[in-house]
């Protein structure tokens, strides 16, 4: 598995491969844009882009994947909300496209009361005209398992199965696991047997090969809690064991796997180093932190 975590953005976006690899990511997961406003923003200046792709070869990240604006709500039944939602999504993929990245986290979304048939309809509708009308041919949308707090869809493998099985364009969706939210769910992922039952069960329904990345998260939370609370690997209600079977699981050897909490240099250092303390194969390289380069 390709180590790493959610780095800043901040000044610009070419600079977030130097930031990972300061606290020693192999993969790198950035959001795009400010996460917490829908409307359009300027469009990514083309010499951004090929600065950010350029760094990520000069700093040796292997992988980078792009997590959504938080606002995005596919599943909305408020047409307004739904128009702005598809419009700040297909922006996500145009992006994803012009930094080279392939995949884009993004939270399937919430019913708001309006019940789940329908809200996982308008997700995979909601999709389907996204890819249909973004410039983003090799972009891959992956849906991110959710704890299931309120109405947000996606808590259980079945509903993220079922946006897929709608979706006239399944064969360019995949899938995120956030081990956080696969706990707060009721997914009881803890033992060898556990995360084995697990992954059958991703496999039955998704389809395994659609993990394209996971969000290494231990839970504030108890198991079926439905609370979306991120904790320090091995400081949360999972424990080490969970992570010892991922990093060291030879399925998901080319697998970015992302740190987000607790969002701080030391906090990824600290976590980074205890995730390779797991490594009993060569499932996962090791590699030391690089120190960041002054002047920025």
């Amino acid at each position: 598995m390709y180590l790493g975590a959610h780095v800043s953005i901040a000044e610009s976006i070419a600079l977030a491969p130097e930031r990972g690899a300061a606290v020693g990511c192999e993969a790198i997961q950035i959001f795009s844009r400010s996460p917490r406003m829908l409307r359009r923003t300027k469009p990514l200046p083309p010499e951004d882009a090929e600065a950010f792709r350029a760094n990520l070869a000069a700093h040796g990240i292997r992988a980078a994947v792009i997590h959504d604006n938080y606002l995005i709500n596919l599943a909305s039944p408020k047409a307004p909300m739904r128009r702005m939602s598809r419009d700040a999504f297909r922006e996500e993929l145009e992006r994803a496209q012009l930094l080279g990245i392939r995949e884009v986290i993004f939270h399937p979304g919430a019913h708001m009361g309006k019940g789940e048939p329908a809200g996982l309809r308008r997700i995979a509708e909601g999709l389907d005209a996204c890819m249909e009308r973004a410039d983003a041919p090799d972009v891959m949308p992956c849906l991110e398992n959710t704890a299931g707090q309120g109405t947000t869809l996606g808590h259980t493998l079945e509903q993220l199965a079922d946006v897929i099985e709608a979706s006239s364009h399944a064969d360019r969706l995949g899938m995120c696991v956030d081990t956080c939210h696969t706990f707060a769910a009721g997914y009881d992922i803890r033992t060898r047997d556990g995360y084995e039952d697990f992954l059958r069960r991703v496999d039955a329904t998704v389809g395994l090969r659609r993990v394209r990345a996971f969000h290494l998260n231990d839970s504030k939370g108890d198991l079926g809690s439905h609370l979306d609370r991120h904790e320090d690997i091995g400081k949360g209600r999972i424990g080490t064991d969970l992570f010892a079977f991922l990093v060291n699981d030879a399925r998901f050897r080319v697998v970015p796997g992302c740190l987000e909490y607790p969002g701080t240099d030391g906090g990824y250092r600290k976590n980074l180093k205890t995730l390779r303390a797991l490594v009993t194969t060569d499932a996962t390289a090791k590699v030391r932190p690089k120190r960041a380069r002054r002047g920025r």
